[in-house]
């Protein structure tokens, strides 16, 4: 028989056999081929928890002719990422039951595509901070802040006295900043927060395309450097589709302690949630404008958590003041807000922040939790801790 055909066979006797143990969630992950939400059809990724695992699935992949492309330690996450390049002929949803098969302690996936939640500049109203009433003078950060996202422009006037940490996680150039500058400039900006320091994972490399992606794997890769670094606070202004490998990370990150807050995305109320956002484990940041009128393109959905000013903002650069919208915008006013809070620094997990939220944000729809404004409108006042 020949060896496609033998493949074909095993995977399919493969699916009927964990359909019958009850394992077809293991398909959530697997997606198409031919989807333009992978970085990499012909790649596919495993997260391991110890030694073992690593040595079963070495000996499987070298068996079965795949190509192993990098492995990386994720001490931060207490697991092991392996990446190969599948063999000719076998499928993503293939290689996920095969190896997830042979390795049980492993979770296999593919490198989905992560895209920031920015629209293009417009000319609007500077209201974001009346809005939620920021303290007048600023507050100190009372935790260092994480972000995932481009490159930082460190001369834009917002960044003038904060600490910058870098760290890139992918090979070549990197992409135009102006997406991670933009968010810089609301966690930072010396009008809300002083004493910030700030750890900027770049992940977003130079497509030469214009099209800014990144991948499940450059994700789980920055938050393993920001677990490890011990920052606990971690804004995420981009959105893509579900993903078990990012999945499994946050979960990790979470457990240690770090706080996600993520945007909800840009793709429209009609729309399935997007991720990381979408994941109980993050803080859903929509955005709203200067009527506190929802953002048309905001995805909708029970996940919400927060809404924060993100139509028509106000952002000081190197260039001068331009205006943007997106959830992308509203999300760093929220992480901004939270680090602000000495009671975050207390929290031991996100669902005692998203409690906090609760409590201290502004309803806009109806009473009590809803899918266009989760608990409302993040409110500044009486946060800051000194």
């Amino acid at each position: 028989m020949p060896v496609q055909s033998s493949r074909a066979v095993r995977f399919a006797l493969l699916i009927a056999a964990l359909a019958l143990a009850g394992c077809a969630a293991l398909l959530d992950d697997a997606g198409s081929q031919d989807t333009p939400d992978l970085v990499n059809p012909r790649q596919v990724i495993a997260l391991l928890p110890d030694a073992q695992g690593v040595a079963q699935m070495r000996a499987e992949t070298e068996a079965e002719g795949y190509r192993e492309l990098r492995v990386t330690r994720l001490a931060g996450l207490g697991l092991t990422m392996m990446t190969y390049r599948m063999p000719d002929g076998v499928t993503g949803e293939e290689a996920i039951f095969a190896l997830e098969t042979a390795v049980p302690s492993s979770s296999v996936g593919l490198n989905h595509a992560y895209r920031p939640q920015q629209a293009g500049a417009v000319r609007g109203l500077d209201y974001a901070d009346g809005l939620m009433g920021w303290t007048e003078g600023a507050c100190r950060a009372q935790m260092a802040i994480g972000m995932i996202d481009t490159a930082i422009d460190p001369l834009t006037p917002s960044l003038a006295g904060v600490r910058v940490e870098t760290r890139q996680f992918f090979d070549g150039p990197a992409a135009d900043p102006q997406h991670g500058t933009d968010v810089a400039s609301i966690l930072a900006d010396p009008a809300r927060l002083r004493d910030v320091t700030l750890y900027s994972a770049n992940v977003f490399g130079g497509s030469g395309g214009g099209d800014l992606v990144t991948g499940a794997e450059a994700l789980v890769r920055a938050l393993d450097w920001l677990a490890t670094e011990e920052v606990r606070l971690v804004n995420l202004a981009l959105a893509g589709p579900y993903n078990k490998l990012l999945d499994l990370a946050v979960a990790r990150a979470s457990a240690r302690g770090l706080i996600l807050v993520a945007a909800v995305g840009n793709d429209g109320p009609a729309v399935e949630p997007m991720y990381p956002a979408g994941f109980d484990n993050a803080i859903a940041v929509t955005a709203v404008d200067v009527d506190r009128r929802v953002y048309r393109n905001a995805v909708r959905g029970p996940h919400v958590d927060v809404a924060a000013p993100g139509v028509d903002v106000r952002i000081r650069g190197a260039g001068g003041a331009r205006f943007v919208t997106g959830t992308s915008i509203a999300t760093p006013f929220v992480t901004a807000r939270l680090a602000a809070d000495p009671d975050v620094v207390a929290a031991r997990n996100t669902d005692e922040v998203r409690a906090l939220l609760a409590r201290t944000s502004a309803e806009l729809g109806a009473s009590g939790r809803d899918p266009t404004f989760g608990f409302g409108l993040a409110k500044a006042e009486g946060v800051c801790g000194g």
